[in-house]
């Protein structure tokens, strides 16, 4: 149970993974966003379950948070749902937020001779857009975004702190929209190349974004094949002049 009470101390990030497929030291897009004894999973790519529980146990999780089911961000929930329906104690029920649709295709993956519903054991919610989730004093809005299938990113709110994520997007007005307001912006930038139409971020898309919401520091992701981290900061740099850097497995943001 989350204690609610004036809303003090930081928004804290970390990244668990963000690579387009689990590596030998890297899973998948995966976060850890903490505030106000909250702990919420955003994303849960191949290999994010088991980088989580390096930071929090499972029984301290209190709610998961989807952007979209591509599996480099979705691949590890059908085994989130085994550590719970298998768990040595009864695990606390807590919500799942995803696009619509999330719970039947986990629930068609994981079939078998047992008829267990994700029901049973998760809260099961569906994101809309402008949508707002409250665990405890931390508010996350949700943000429809233009990518390949239904995706959303987020704005963390706790108190006057924000922090926003994009999901994977390609550039759109609900980007700065979601953004605005917020110290750190968190943006995937998968696309090596300016690509129009595109339904991901490119460098300067993500610095594009940064500059029009007004933030103070733009956190890059989930970076695509061959574009290297100095590349990435550079060109970013173009577009955005604050602070810039790449997110790693393990680094801690303070919003």
């Amino acid at each position: 149970m989350i204690k609610r009470g004036k809303p003090e101390g930081p928004i804290r990030w970390t990244t668990l993974g963000n690579a387009p497929y689990p590596k030998a030291d890297e899973p998948c897009s995966g976060f850890l966003l903490q505030a106000g004894g909250a702990n919420v999973l955003v994303d849960i790519g191949g290999g994010v379950l088991g980088s989580l529980q390096h930071y929090i146990r499972l029984e301290d999780l209190h709610a998961v948070w989807i952007s979209h089911l591509h599996a480099d961000h979705f691949a590890d929930m059908p085994l989130l749902y085994y550590a719970f329906a298998f768990a040595e104690k009864p695990m606390r029920k807590i919500p799942v937020l995803g696009p619509v649709g999330w719970a039947k295709r986990v629930q068609d993956f994981v079939k078998s001779s047992t008829d267990h519903r994700m029901s049973d054991y998760f809260q099961v919610v569906e994101l809309k857009d402008r949508g707002i989730a409250e665990i405890g004093d931390l508010k996350i809005q949700a943000r429809a975004v233009e990518h390949a299938v239904t995706a959303f990113g987020l704005t963390a709110r706790y108190g006057d702190r924000r922090l926003a994520y994009t999901g994977d997007s390609g550039p759109c007005d609900n980007l700065v929209t979601l953004a605005k307001g917020a110290r750190i912006l968190v943006a995937e930038c998968f696309a090596t190349e300016i690509e129009i139409p595109s339904v991901h971020l490119s460098p300067e898309d993500a610095g594009l974004v940064a500059a029009h919401a007004g933030v103070s520091r733009l956190v890059l992701t989930h970076l695509g094949l061959g574009l290297h981290e100095d590349e990435a900061i550079e060109r970013a740099a173009t577009t955005f002049n604050g602070a810039i850097e790449v997110a790693k497995p393990g680094t801690m943001l303070e919003a």
